[in-house]
């Protein structure tokens, strides 16, 4: 039978986003608002959630959690639920016989004329979020919701995906510079090194030091006279934990 119930969005900063490893390092290409609605419907998955769930909100509300003028997330709450139904995640599966997958984010959108907006998670997202327990990363939401770029965002969560920051004062990861232009779905936007670094690296870098639990410096490793891969430098940014919250995350060895 069929289940029409809706519940009501929860706004948290301190509720996690919880997702399977394969989601964060698989290719995203959204608005900055897409990706924040995303992540706070992704907060609304319990452990103890055996499906996923629809969930109704008042666009105002909406508005004010995310800091933007409410009249503005009405002119352009339907381009955004457009384009998140448009929008897809590509995955690696690890499986040399089916290489890749490719799945929706969302499967409704709704929205009533009198200021109610109804969600709904894809149903092949739900392995991804749903009873995991191991090869995922977690975060509080509060650490990436003031953030203004998707690249922020995206560069946080991979080196959360990467980093026991909860465990250990002190860590680094190496990226090539190609595997990064790839993640952040940019190949062929900033062809340029210099541009690359400005308008990406640097920006989210700024963006992660000032908003979030962790704290990143940069080096570029260069082969011979070209940059080829980017190292950062991670570290807890005591000045945030108070507020975003003491961030845990566990990935499986």
């Amino acid at each position: 039978m069929k289940n029409d119930k809706s519940y009501p969005l929860a706004y948290n900063k301190e509720h996690y986003t919880v997702m399977a490893n394969d989601i964060i390092k698989g290719k995203q290409e959204m608005t900055l608002q897409e990706s924040r609605i995303i992540r706070l419907l992704i907060t609304q998955v319990v452990k103890q959630d055996n499906d996923l769930k629809t969930y109704t909100c008042r666009i105002q509300d909406l508005a004010k959690f995310l800091g933007i003028p409410s009249g503005n997330l009405y002119r352009d709450i339907r381009g955004i639920c457009d384009n998140l139904l448009r929008s897809v995640v590509r995955i690696g599966t690890g499986n040399p016989k089916e290489p890749w997958r490719i799945f929706q984010w969302i499967q409704l959108a709704q929205y009533d004329g009198n200021g109610n907006l109804t969600l709904m998670l894809s149903n092949q997202i739900k392995p991804y979020v749903v009873e995991l327990d191991k090869w995922f990363t977690q975060y509080k939401l509060g650490n990436i919701l003031a953030m203004q770029s998707f690249y922020a965002i995206r560069l946080y969560e991979l080196i959360k995906c990467q980093d026991g920051i909860s465990r250990i004062e002190k860590d680094s990861h190496e990226f090539a510079i190609e595997y990064l232009k790839e993640y952040f779905c940019c190949e062929k936007k900033y062809q340029r090194i210099s541009q690359f670094k400005e308008k990406v690296i640097n920006i989210a870098v700024k963006e992660i030091n000032e908003k979030s639990d962790i704290r990143l410096d940069t080096e570029y490793i260069k082969t011979g006279r070209t940059i080829t891969s980017v190292c950062f430098f991670v570290h807890c940014n005591y000045s945030k934990l108070q507020l975003a919250g003491q961030t845990t995350f566990e990935v499986q060895p």
